[in-house]
């Protein structure tokens, strides 16, 4: 059941299709930019994509500075770094180029543009003058945060995660540009998107389009993710998967994600576990315990996973089923427990406190108190 009331949008436009980088030159100019800051990692700063960007920016007669210094998880002093050099540049432009982490840093730094440092000042702040236009040339199928209006940033003052509104100009998709994501962590980036798809789809307050293009999502990733891993350059599972990603990002913008991310951001930040893994690794009992509110909508989810019901099921079985159907596909593409990963069931139940202060968790379509999030954990780690 959809609520009385909901809200949906859509952060910015987006051009899709294979070759579609080639066009970033004329698109920025379209957008009045005249020197822009090019921001990528050093790994993908090296990559055919991101050479045929900047082809494509310096053609179209725009200035180019590079920042090749970003990092996964983006910490602050690297915005902080990446703020002062657009400043210095005077840049009136930034283009992104990578995966979550790259589309992260360049919204942060675009808040840098036009006010005062340090970044941590603006965590949960959507209180700054405006920057610069965004364009983002998206390299990975994840996070879609081409597409939302937070930029999530490591507070390393705190050892936690935390965020900054900012929103991108215009998003490029191009099958192309994720071909060279090797199978691991082309499975870590669906993981992402499979669980912002789910968590959306059974969120405090839900909408018609972000339950429609969620669910859509799950199908692409279920469909598509095994193909792309196993033929990374096969360019139909690259472009569904990208498109996947597109939609959920869309989709938990609005929506917004909830428990599941909040107990993935935490083991992230604390354990150093990548974040798509740690994602599919909560999903499982997050869908359990979503299926106590709503089991309608965890049996969505389901649905996009290719299982049957029979609409006899209780709240509790269909919980338990959706749970089984993720853990049987996250299994298939490789994703390991916990406890290989070097984490003790005491290790993973020391975090329970800072689960309730990451800021997802303030969406969560029901509270939970400690003793039931600690059964949720100890689940997550003994049923997997």
């Amino acid at each position: 059941m959809l609520p009385d009331y909901s809200r949906y949008s859509q952060v910015c436009p987006f051009i899709y299709g294979k070759g579609t980088v080639s066009r970033v030159g004329k698109e920025v100019k379209r957008l009045g930019c005249s020197k822009v800051l090019l921001v990528a990692g050093k790994t993908v700063s090296k990559l055919a994509t991101y050479q045929r960007c900047k082809k494509s920016l310096q053609e179209a007669g725009i200035g180019v500075v590079e920042f090749n210094e970003n990092q996964p998880e983006p910490p602050d002093h690297i915005i902080d770094k990446g703020g002062e050099l657009a400043r210095k540049e005077k840049v009136d432009g930034i283009v992104a180029v990578g995966g979550g982490s790259s589309m992260d840093a360049a919204k942060a730094i675009n808040i840098l543009i036009n006010n005062p440092p340090p970044i941590n000042q603006y965590f949960g702040n959507p209180k700054y003058k405006p920057g610069v236009p965004v364009v983002m040339v998206v390299t990975t199928a994840g996070t879609g945060s081409e597409a939302t209006n937070v930029a999530v940033i490591t507070d390393t003052k705190n050892n936690v995660k935390n965020s900054v509104i900012g929103t991108a100009s215009l998003g490029i998709l191009d099958p192309e540009a994720t071909v060279d994501m090797p199978p691991h962590a082309t499975v870590r980036a669906g993981m992402d998107a499979l669980a912002q798809a789910a968590e959306a789809i059974t969120a405090k307050i839900p909408n018609p389009k972000s339950q429609l293009l969620a669910f859509d999502a799950i199908k692409r990733i279920v469909k598509y993710l095994p193909v792309a891993v196993e033929d990374g350059k096969n360019l139909e599972a690259r472009g569904n998967l990208l498109v996947a990603s597109n939609f959920a990002g869309i989709a938990f913008n609005d929506a917004l994600v909830h428990l599941g991310h909040a107990i993935a951001h935490t083991i992230g930040a604390k354990f150093h576990v990548i974040h798509g893994e740690a994602c599919a690794l909560a999903l499982p009992e997050v869908m359990k315990y979503a299926a106590a509110v709503d089991a309608e909508r965890v049996k969505i989810v389901g649905e996009g996973l290719g299982l049957e019901f029979t609409g006899k099921e209780s709240a509790t079985a269909v919980g338990e089923k959706v749970a089984e159907g993720v853990r049987s596909f996250i299994r298939e593409m490789g994703i390991k427990p916990l406890r290989e990963l070097g984490i003790s069931k005491e290790d993973l139940l020391s975090i329970t406190d800072l689960i309730f202060e990451d800021p997802t968790y303030q969406f969560v379509p029901r509270e939970v108190d400690r003793e039931e999030l600690v059964g949720i954990l100890e689940n997550m780690y003994e049923n997997y």
